[in-house]
């Protein structure tokens, strides 16, 4: 019986999940969502400056885009969110559209152009992702190599450190510098330009991070130092004002103000901006080839982020996942996102883990820590817009040390050549191209590469002694009637080619043999063109005066031979379907239909019927299944 593992998309799992609910669970979910916003809310903000768009992008996405997710997904511990990643993703496609369509418009102009951009890209990012769980592609992540994920982490994460900077030390971006290394170059060359009261305040917020890392890493340093840093700003503009209505002369007010005012703010927040509006997302088909290779990459890594955090707890918890469930559930919220004026939503693994490790029970500790997140943002909101955009910077350049894990990084480096190119190419895309193409870099090679080693099919030729007996892998070839060949992998269109020109090249100028025996029990995945390599290659031997037999046949592959003609080609009488209870059978009559053909005088008077011993004696065979350097040249 083939097992196939059920992965459907439904809108019953929420339901599901609370039947037994008890007020222990419900407390154990209160409490989770607690702790893990006091995490979200600074991340929130601060990807949202990651992003360079309004604060209440950020904070949609963390509301209510992950409260969607939340009630589609099946994940209970999942925390969605935006992400350090794909913010930078955003900031990126959004500049370069800017740059290339709207390079003449005012600030203004830009902001609004931006939100519009924005809201087409989480209508494309949504539709893709909802597609994709409907159509069952959740798989197919499993082909974006774990290599290629390392490599554009370290990508993101030099990008982040790159891009803060600037905004660190108070040093104005140009536009025109879209490459990694051209604002390395461009901060070196200018760090004479820097503003010291922005540099001041930014160093001194990093410094304040890393001491209080050191001394508990799960400690909620970001809130902690963005709260002290809005209570001071919001103490000291008040003192200012007042002095400045009062008419203190003990300070030159007028240099201390301009001072203040070069130092950038968040700006204006209110409780109105978290209470979002429903309107039409915008859509301009003339940016629609610069917003789709954007949205493409949003989507897929937006889905590998958040199956590979809910993976990880699941491995913990023992939960059973529906992948294409939980792509729904961030299409879903993605493209709700799109209405909205929310950045886009993926798996958060630290906050994940964070929600799981405090005892989260169901997916209400996702929505609880939502609510949490904007019950904070509603009391302590106005403190917001006094936060030096320097402090968000601080915190992003830390926050950059904890997407990389320095032991991924050197296993990678180390397994194959394969991964050590895959690695390397990816990390310098990110360098030298944007995060988007660098992605697609990496994927594109990694298949690639997975494509040429599953291409090449393994034969293996084995020997018969004089008794009959299977002794074992031949270490090179010999002359003999019959040849029995195992062969190994797939044979797909990629490898049918390569797996038909192998075994021309054993029976090529051999005058001995009379019959091939092919074993398929390990071949994988035959299609028409495999089929036709099979065809091709009995017609060849026919017209050399050889029979090919196949024995070991898997039923899908029976199924196949038998639907495209090529076991009425080769004689059904030729071709022996794998049996379970038997496994040895098939390749007994094999033999023996064989030595029918040979002969049994040119046979040597084998007793064909005796080269396997019963079933019941299977378990003594032992056979070593080694490559033949010489069948694959």
């Amino acid at each position: 019986m083939v097992f196939i593992p059920q992965d459907e998309v439904s809108l019953s799992h929420l339901k599901k999940e609370f039947k037994g609910y008890s007020f222990h669970a419900f407390k154990s979910d209160l409490l989770a969502g607690l702790n893990v916003s006091l995490l979200t809310v600074p991340q929130a903000l601060a990807y949202a400056f990651l992003a360079g768009l309004p604060v209440a992008c950020g904070l949609f996405a963390t509301i209510y885009a992950s409260i969607i997710a939340a009630i589609f997904g099946s994940s209970r511990h999942l925390i969605v969110g935006s992400s350090n990643s794909i913010a930078i993703l955003i900031q990126a496609g959004i500049a370069e559209i800017l740059f290339t369509y709207y390079r003449d418009v005012s600030a203004a102009e830009k902001q609004l152009l931006s939100l519009q951009i924005l809201s087409q890209m989480m209508l494309v990012v949504g539709i893709i992702q909802i597609a994709a769980a409907f159509f069952k592609l959740g798989r197919l992540t499993q082909f974006v190599s774990h290599t290629v994920i390392v490599g554009y982490v370290v990508g993101v994460a030099l990008a982040l450190v790159i891009n803060q900077i600037f905004p660190l030390l108070g040093i104005a971006m140009p536009f025109h510098l879209s490459s990694l290394y051209e604002r390395a170059f461009y901060i070196v060359s200018h760090l004479s330009s820097a503003h010291w009261i922005t540099a001041s305040i930014g160093l001194s917020c990093l410094v304040v991070l890393l001491m209080m890392r050191r001394v508990d890493s799960k400690f909620p340093a970001g809130a902690i130092m963005l709260a002290g840093v809005a209570a001071i700003a919001y103490t000291l503009n008040t003192l200012f004002n007042y002095f400045v209505v009062h008419d203190y002369h003990f300070l030159d007010w007028q240099s201390i103000e301009s001072w203040v005012k070069e130092i950038a703010l968040v700006g204006h927040t209110s409780s109105e901006e978290l209470v979002p509006t429903l309107d039409w997302a915008s859509f301009n088909p003339a940016i629609m080839n610069h917003i789709l290779p954007v949205a493409f990459a949003i989507a897929l890594l937006s889905v590998i982020e958040a199956t590979s955090a809910s993976k990880a707890t699941a491995a913990n918890s023992g939960q059973r996942l529906s992948m294409n469930q939980e792509i729904f559930g961030i299409g879903i919220a993605n493209f709700f996102a799109a209405f909205i004026g929310s950045m886009p939503v993926s798996g958060s693994p630290t906050r994940t883990m964070m929600s799981y490790e405090c005892g989260a029970k169901t997916r209400l500790a996702a929505i609880f820590n939502s609510l949490f997140a904007l019950l904070f943002l509603l009391v302590f909101g106005f403190l917001i817009k006094h936060i030096p955009l320097a402090a968000f910077a601080a915190l992003l350049i830390v926050s950059a040390g904890n997407i990389v894990h320095p032991g991924q990084l050197l296993t990678c480096f180390k397994a194959t050549r394969s991964d050590s190119l895959v690695l390397s190419l990816t990390i310098a895309g990110c360098i030298f191209f944007s995060l988007d193409i660098a992605f697609y870099i990496g994927v594109i090679l990694s298949i690639t590469l997975y494509l040429k080693k599953s291409a090449v099919p393994e034969l293996v030729e084995f020997s018969v002694d004089s008794s009959g007996v299977i002794t074992g892998p031949l270490a090179k070839q010999e002359p003999s009637a019959i040849r029995f060949i195992k062969v190994q992998g797939e044979l797909f269109f990629g490898a049918a080619d390569l797996f038909q020109a192998m075994l021309k090249s054993i029976a090529e100028d051999d005058t001995t043999t009379k019959v091939i025996i092919l074993q398929m029990k390990n071949a994988r995945d035959i299609d028409a063109t495999a089929c036709l390599a099979l065809q091709h290659l009995f017609e060849y031997l026919k017209a050399s005066d050889k029979v090919l037999i196949a024995c070991g046949i898997p039923h899908q592959i029976w199924e196949t031979l038998c639907d495209s003609g090529v076991a009425k080609l080769m004689g059904k009488q030729n071709l022996f379907v794998f049996d379970e209870h038997q496994p040895y059978l098939s390749i007994k009559k094999a033999l023996i239909r064989a030595t029918e053909i040979v002969g049994q005088e040119e046979a040597g008077n084998h007793n064909w019927s005796k080269v396997l011993p019963d079933d019941s004696k299977e378990e003594k065979i032992s056979i070593t299944i080694e490559p033949l350097s010489h069948l694959s040249q």
